[in-house]
C-alpha cells in the first residue's frame, strides 16, 4: 500500500511539474531569430519580403506556442536585434535590476525576457530615475524607467527640429 501511495504521488507531482506553459500567441521569426510578438510593430513593413505562417503548435524554451509566424526581410544582414536586457548594458550605467522599459512612450508589459529590438531602430535611450518624480521621492522602492525612441518620423522630426530665438524673444531691444 505504501508503495502504492509514493508512486501515486510520484506520478501525479510528474505531471503537474512536466507541463508547459501555454500561449494564445503564436512564434514571430523574423530571418530565424524568435522575437516577442509586440515587437513586430517596430519593424519597417517595406522592408518584408516575404511573410509565411505554420499552424503547427511548437514548443520553444518550455513555452507551447500555437503555430508560427516567420518574416523573411529584402535585407537580412541588417538587422542587428538586442533583448531589452542588452540594451540596458550598452546603452545605459544602471547596475539595478529594478527597471521599467518604455519604447516609444508606450510601456513594455509582456514578453520581457523575449523581447528584441533592433539596434539600428534605436535613436535614443532615455533613462529616469523615481527619483525624479515628487510623489516617489520618499518612497523605499527605487527603480529606473528607460525609454527607448526608435527611428519614427515624429521622432525624427523632434530630434532635428531646431529652436532659433532672436534677442527680441526674450526681451532685450
Amino acid at each position: 500500500m505504501k508503495c502504492l501511495l509514493t508512486f501515486s504521488i510520484l506520478f501525479f507531482t510528474t505531471l503537474f511539474f512536466g507541463q508547459n506553459i501555454k500561449t494564445e500567441e503564436p512564434a514571430v521569426f523574423i530571418d530565424s531569430n524568435l522575437i516577442a510578438r509586440n515587437a513586430i510593430e517596430y519593424i519597417n513593413p517595406n522592408e518584408i519580403e516575404s511573410v509565411n505562417v505554420v499552424k503547427k503548435d511548437t514548443i520553444i524554451n518550455a513555452v507551447l506556442f500555437r503555430g508560427q509566424i516567420y518574416f523573411t526581410s529584402k535585407n537580412p544582414k541588417k538587422y542587428d536585434f538586442l533583448t531589452l536586457e542588452k540594451i540596458k548594458t550598452e546603452f545605459t550605467k544602471i547596475k539595478s535590476n529594478d527597471v521599467i522599459y518604455m519604447v516609444n512612450g508606450a510601456f513594455i508589459k509582456d514578453n520581457i525576457d523575449t523581447f528584441k529590438i533592433d539596434r539600428n531602430y534605436i535613436l535614443e535611450v532615455e533613462v529616469t530615475n523615481s527619483e525624479a518624480f515628487y510623489n516617489l521621492r520618499k518612497s523605499d522602492t527605487k527603480f529606473d524607467i528607460i525609454n527607448i525612441l526608435g527611428k519614427t518620423k515624429e521622432n525624427l522630426d523632434h530630434k532635428n527640429k531646431i529652436l532659433l530665438r532672436g534677442h527680441e524673444a526674450i526681451g532685450v531691444k
